[in-house]
């Protein structure tokens, strides 16, 4: 009898073995299926990061590729802008050169006009001393290179009286 229990008990232990084995393994197992699903979580939550990011990417490339192109003609205008503010640079310093040539001309002839205004006054008194002369002559019309002649050495203009010699 008491063989037949340690025959027993070697048959229900080498079961309890299997059996504890095959609870360790199946523990195993679900513990690995459970980390393999936490796993795939991840690496889907992953994949789709990757993914979010990876259309980030693109979007951000087009942006910048809109950006450069804006760039590009924002450039262009630039150099139309600059070109044509160049442009008006060149008129604006001719129409000064021109300005400062015309007031110079302006310049020369307000001197020419006042240089006439005093010579005017100058000679007016002369004017009106030979104008007194030829009245007291009696000359009516026209007048002779002769007259024109003693009437200026009258007045006293000798040097223009040269050049009315017969």
């Amino acid at each position: 009898a008491s063989a037949r229990c340690s025959d027993r008990k070697g048959p229900l232990t080498e079961a309890t073995r299997w059996r504890t084995a095959f609870e360790t393994a199946s523990s195993l197992w679900d513990r690995l299926c459970k980390e393999a699903e936490h796993k795939q979580a991840a690496l889907d939550a992953a994949t789709e990061v990757g993914t979010a990011v990876q259309k980030s990417v693109d979007r951000q490339r087009a942006a910048v590729k809109e950006a450069e192109e804006a760039l590009a003609v924002q450039w262009r205008v630039l150099s139309e802008v600059e070109a044509e503010a160049a442009r008006t640079a060149q008129r604006v310093s001719e129409a000064a050169e021109q300005t400062r040539v015309a007031r110079g001309e302006a310049q020369v002839a307000a001197d020419e006009w006042r240089k006439a205004l005093e010579e005017l006054k100058r000679v007016g008194p002369r004017a009106a001393e030979l104008s007194r002369k030829l009245a007291l002559r009696g000359v009516a019309g026209s007048l002779g290179v002769e007259d024109v002649r003693d009437v200026l050495l009258d007045a006293g203009l000798a040097k223009h009286a040269d050049s009315f010699t017969a």
